[in-house]
């Protein structure tokens, strides 16, 4: 009896070590499409025309370019099923139809991009009501290293500061390669980001040296900033 019952003892937590990996397979790939989700979108709205008038936005065909990004990026279409994937939808064409209502108006009175909606700020504004959707068990976030700061509420936190420069600014990490690991906090993922030639126009040559927290002249495919996931159960 006393065998049987340590064999079942060892079955139990066998078992229960094997669940490990597949939940954290799960999470990250969640994590995954969401940077992935957020970067589909952000890319519809690197428009010189919606930029400078919001109102443009055709908030259907938004959703459709996003969805056909999404399915380019990603090899498969949108898991209806999953709840993060879900309400990070529900925060993109919030913000989207907020920014074509002119919610937006005035938010930014101030600087060299006054008034712009620019990719950037529809993140901050999608992660904001991501967060919101989620009850707070989701965070999703832009940041970049202290010295390519612009906007003081992207600024990192100890974690992300301490993945960009040990590992995204090191010469030997791979591009393009995100860094996830389970903390105190819960599932972190953080995807490095390159300046593309869309980027450029606001983060490259003197553009960049005014708007940077310390004046930096961007190239392209510098590293230009990070997605920054943060789940919780």
């Amino acid at each position: 009896m006393q065998n049987y019952k340590s064999l079942t003892q060892g079955l139990v937590l066998i078992i229960i070590l094997g669940f490990q990996p597949i939940a954290f397979a799960d999470t990250k790939e969640t994590a995954t499409d969401l940077t992935t989700l957020l970067r589909s979108a952000r890319s519809v709205t690197v428009n010189k025309t919606t930029i400078s008038d919001p109102s443009q936005f055709n908030v259907k065909k938004f959703i459709k370019k996003t969805k056909k990004n999404y399915l380019r990026s990603s090899g498969r279409k949108l898991d209806k099923s999953n709840a993060r994937l879900m309400q990070l939808m529900e925060a993109i064409e919030f913000v989207i139809t907020n920014a074509k209502n002119g919610k937006y108006t005035d938010k930014w009175p101030s600087g060299p991009y006054a008034n712009k909606f620019l990719p950037a700020r529809f993140a901050r504004e999608t992660g904001l009501k991501f967060t919101e959707l989620t009850g707070g068990k989701g965070v999703l976030k832009l940041t970049t290293s202290n010295a390519l700061l612009v906007n003081p509420d992207n600024k990192v936190d100890d974690w992300e500061n301490n993945v960009i420069e040990n590992k995204f600014l090191k010469g030997d990490w791979t591009r393009n390669q995100p860094y996830s690991e389970n903390t105190a906090n819960g599932f972190r993922l953080i995807l490095p980001e390159y300046y593309k030639a869309g980027c450029l126009g606001c983060h490259g040559g003197e553009n960049g040296k005014a708007i940077h927290a310390q004046p930096v002249e961007g190239h392209l495919g510098d590293f230009g900033g990070a997605i920054s996931v943060l789940l919780k159960e």
